[in-house]
């Protein structure tokens, strides 16, 4: 008995010793300066990577992040943005042809919003063009031709 009250003292000893050492690397906890104003992040795709002042997206979405209205937030909201648009990838082109009905060799660019600025380009725009038609997604001609030319490229090599 005397060893289970000796292990019993050792872990209360350590418990205590434990506390005391991590209360002394605790931060002081401060109120938050205040940083300057804050806004929503919004995402949005265009149908061009450069846009007139005031035009509005195909496709937004406000994926609840508030932000610092600086560099800061800006980078933070286009890294969201960014991920966001590769992250749908597979299930967009189904999204987009659902609302737009019809398009033609449309070529999406992510952009980002923060605050009231204007929406900026995220540096990012779809790989392939895409076709819609009656909502459907649909090949567009231009991925359809160069298919055809890299098979008969192929066939010509050999």
């Amino acid at each position: 008995m005397s060893v289970r009250v000796l292990l019993c003292d050792l872990c209360v000893i350590l418990l205590f010793g434990l506390n005391f050492i991590l209360a002394d690397e605790k931060p002081n906890i401060l109120p938050a300066p205040d940083d300057g104003p804050k806004g929503n992040c919004s995402c949005g795709g265009f149908a061009t990577s450069s846009i007139e002042p005031g035009s509005q997206p195909l496709l937004s979405q406000t994926p609840g992040l508030v932000v610092k209205c600086d560099d800061e937030g800006a980078g933070t909201c286009k890294s969201l943005c960014n991920a966001l648009a590769t992250a749908t990838k597979a299930k967009g082109p189904e999204v987009l042809c659902n609302r737009l009905k019809n398009a033609k060799e449309l070529k999406l660019s992510a952009f980002y919003q923060i605050c009231d600025k204007p929406w900026t380009y995220a540096e990012l725009t779809a790989d392939v063009p895409l076709c819609c038609e009656e909502s459907k997604v649909k090949p567009c001609p231009s991925v359809e031709k160069t298919n055809t030319t890299d098979t008969v490229d192929a066939k010509t090599v050999m």
